[in-house]
């Protein structure tokens, strides 16, 4: 049976979850890394690091690893911005699931991280990410790592995740089975408006610009003549680093364009692999008023599983620790899933 989630008293308010998450496990992850309290019972990662070849030929970089009788794969995308190694809660699933005996992939997708240090490729928020991942699990099982594959993704990295199943299914790739998402983003257009009308949602919007502008600098001086001049300065939305940034690069006439047809709430009636996703009805960043739509898609299709609960914040749903699992409660549940896809044969 599975467990409910449960949140501490003082953790029953998105915005709060949400910050706490970030502050106290993001910030410590960030001054200790592999050292934090929390991960001293699991076995260090013996990483490899290793450049992987996407869609478009876009190299990507990562670090990856297989214990012997690995059970399954799992390529794990972290969210909008930072890279491999100050996403925390992708490092902690890794760690979960390579204790269990899986093989898994840490990645620096397009234009993060070490990958934008090896092309001026911009991101598409999972239109062409989608069939990097598929390249990546083939990449993954030719190093050895067993040819049955889990796509796991937070926040953004989620709906990058749901347009890697669909772009499994289109390409024929029998090694990607399921999917796995915690806080996705699916609405790109409404939940960016919806985030300007809340004093939070502007401080978490200015927060994340600042880490934009940053990574759109650092593109900048790496590539002169991938960025226009004034570009960088013009960084003053998410909306206008994806003007900016990425739309020209993919052939799209306006943000508005570009977050349509990215966007996963719209793939979630068509997607034809096993998914899981894991939903907060208090996530600060996403438009509530998507709940019910949400609900509706996941409902019209069988493949689909929906765990919707009333608190969990962003990319947090710490619990209370029960029954033998720690307070990870939405990480648990992630791993439960893949765990029961990947399977047999």
């Amino acid at each position: 049976m599975m467990l409910a989630y449960r949140p501490p008293w003082y953790l029953r308010n998105g915005l709060v979850q949400t910050w706490f998450g970030s502050s106290r496990y993001g910030d410590t992850w960030n001054q200790l890394g592999d050292q934090v309290a929390w991960l001293q019972h699991l076995p260090l990662i013996p990483w490899q690091e290793h450049i992987f070849v996407g869609a478009d030929a876009v190299p990507l970089w990562g670090q990856w690893a297989c214990p012997s009788q690995a059970q399954g794969t799992l390529i794990i995308t972290y969210g909008i911005t930072g890279t491999v190694h100050t996403a925390w809660y992708a490092q902690t699933l890794a760690r979960k699931a390579y204790a269990l005996g899986y093989a898994v992939l840490l990645y620096d997708w397009r234009a993060h991280g070490r990958t934008g240090e090896l092309s001026p490729v911009p991101c598409s928020d999972g239109w062409r990410e989608g069939e990097d991942q598929v390249r990546l699990a083939e990449q993954l099982v030719t190093l050895g790592c067993p040819a049955k594959v889990a796509l796991v993704g937070f926040s953004l990295g989620g709906q990058l995740a749901l347009w890697g199943i669909k772009a499994a299914v289109e390409l024929h790739s029998p090694l990607i089975r399921t999917a796995a998402v915690l806080a996705p983003n699916l609405e790109s257009n409404r939940s960016l408006t919806y985030l300007r009308t809340t004093w939070a949602g502007r401080k978490i919007e200015e927060v994340l610009v600042k880490e934009l502008r940053v990574e759109a600098k650092k593109r900048e001086e790496r590539y002169p003549e991938a960025v226009k001049p004034g570009a960088v300065e013009r960084v003053t939305s998410i909306s206008a680093f994806d003007e900016q940034m990425v739309i020209e690069y993919y052939g799209f006439p306006t943000v508005v364009d570009y977050y349509q047809k990215t966007s996963g709430l719209y793939l979630l009636e068509q997607l034809k692999l096993p998914f899981l996703v894991i939903y907060a009805e208090d996530d600060p960043m996403f438009e509530p008023a998507l709940i019910p739509e949400i609900k509706h898609r996941m409902a019209a299709n069988p493949q689909g599983q929906l765990l919707l609960t009333k608190a969990g914040g962003h990319v947090s749903h710490i619990g209370v620790a029960q029954a033998g699992e720690d307070q990870f409660w939405a990480f648990n549940r992630l791993m439960a899933f893949c765990e029961v896809q990947l399977k047999g044969e």
